[in-house]
């Protein structure tokens, strides 16, 4: 399918315990197009976390095949799946994941001098900080020194900095008050209508509510999937 940015399929994932094997995702086929907003939702400990780290490549499955962008990476080495996550994928975490010692505008600026090996003189970091409510001030600032919804919007723009086609979220409102939460969703909910393809796992109905699919996941299977 020629608008296909993710294809699972039959994905198992294990992992061997002393205590015995725990079938972690069983047999688990799935499909992303490009452009939707796909919430993930099910009780702990249901695969939901697994699953966005295959979506994510930070995990290779025990068996299946996963194509991002009809790549299928089960054959890629550790250097081509960096750099398929570099190239394609944006991560936004509950906890943030800023580093410390940096500004929040060289949080944002971090990934961009990954991919092309030098800083940003073409005004995306600054463009993307003002677009998510970052003003210069700020952008001068640590994340120590940032509320949590304001390191929330610098993680957004980090995660935006090499126009990935993914963004792959993890509660991105877990660690936010309500308010906060809201103003967050809708600053994802205007990049999916830009087209971009948008995977939120979350606890939150009011947030799954949102998505165009809601996948719910139990004991590593999909239960349902639809609007």
């Amino acid at each position: 399918m020629a608008d296909e940015v993710v294809r699972l399929e039959h994905i198992t994932k294990i992992y061997p315990l002393l205590s015995g094997d725990v079938v972690a995702l069983d047999d688990l086929s799935l499909s992303i197009e490009k452009g939707e907003f796909v919430a993930i939702i099910g009780p702990s400990g249901s695969g939901k976390s697994t699953l966005l780290n295959q979506l994510g490549c930070l995990d290779v499955p025990t068996s299946g095949d996963l194509k991002i962008g009809g790549k299928s990476i089960t054959q890629m080495n550790d250097y081509e799946l960096t750099r398929l996550r570099l190239m394609t994928i944006g991560f936004i975490f509950q906890k943030f994941n800023l580093l410390p010692l940096l500004s929040a505008y060289e949080n944002v600026e971090y990934p961009y001098t990954l991919k092309y090996r030098k800083k940003d003189t073409t005004g995306r970091v600054s463009k993307l900080l003002s677009m998510v409510g970052i003003n210069e001030d700020l952008a001068k600032h640590k994340p120590s020194e940032l509320s949590g919804g304001q390191q929330q919007r610098v993680a957004i723009a980090r995660a935006l900095v090499n126009n990935p086609k993914i963004l792959l979220c993890d509660e991105p409102t877990g660690n936010l008050d309500s308010k906060t939460g809201v103003l967050v969703m809708k600053i994802l909910k205007k990049l999916n209508e830009k087209g971009k393809t948008l995977i939120i796992v979350t606890h939150d109905p009011t947030i799954a509510e949102q998505a165009d699919r809601i996948i719910t996941i139990r004991d590593g299977k999909i239960v349902r999937d639809g609007p």
